[in-house]
């Protein structure tokens, strides 16, 4: 491979490194490899013009176009993937497929207009969304059990039942404003309102219970 050291004696693959760091959110140390491969190959290309990656430097970021490229160029797998690793608080191994799933199928549509994940990679982080849209859009139960996992000290199983119950009553009377789940999730987290009403209210008649013996 290639190899070249620029002016501040960093190697390609302490180029690609530190544009890794810069992008925290992509990528994996396939990717960073894979990058440093792609770098390589680009700049002997690039030598047999005399041209070299200081002189590079000076009007673009060559090491970190290359490591983009290819965090981006992943399958819709390993986007779902990374997509999930950036919002940890949600979703299960079961959103990842689902979400896999969907992007594939919306991919499949957008090709039949001359467009690929990579046209959309411009303007929006379609992986992302796919995930965010499927981890939000799980049964009401499946809600009240991801609020339930977020507290420190969770209530019980007929809490979640409760709440469950609570929240599907709340969404059914917003249902009649034609307001959704969905349309909630952007303004608040009404799953976890819900929980945490049903466990505050369910310790405060335990208090009483208590104190009336």
């Amino acid at each position: 491979m290639y190899e070249y050291t620029d002016r501040r004696n960093r190697s390609l693959a302490d180029r690609i490194q530190a544009a890794a760091e810069r992008h925290p959110q992509h990528g994996t140390e396939q990717d960073q490899a894979a990058a440093t491969a792609l770098l390589a190959d680009m700049l002997q290309a690039a030598a047999q013009h005399d041209i070299n990656l200081d002189t590079l430097d000076l009007v673009t970021d060559l090491p970190g176009s290359c490591y983009r490229t290819v965090s981006k160029n992943r399958t819709p797998a390993d986007r779902i993937e990374a997509a999930a690793e950036r919002h940890p608080q949600h979703g299960t191994e079961q959103d990842k497929a689902a979400a896999t799933a969907l992007l594939a199928d919306m991919l499949q549509a957008a090709a039949r207009h001359g467009m690929t994940l990579a046209s959309f990679d411009w303007v929006t982080d379609l992986p992302g969304s796919c995930y965010r849209a499927v981890a939000r859009n799980r049964h009401l139960p499946d809600r009240i059990d991801a609020a339930a996992e977020r507290r420190s000290n969770p209530g019980t199983e007929q809490d979640k039942a409760a709440a469950t119950a609570l929240l599907a009553d709340m969404l059914q009377a917003a249902a009649r404003h034609g307001i959704s789940l969905d349309a909630f999730d952007w303004a608040t987290d009404l799953p976890g309102s819900c929980y945490a009403a049903v466990v505050s209210k369910s310790r405060n008649e335990a208090g009483r219970w208590a104190a009336a013996r």
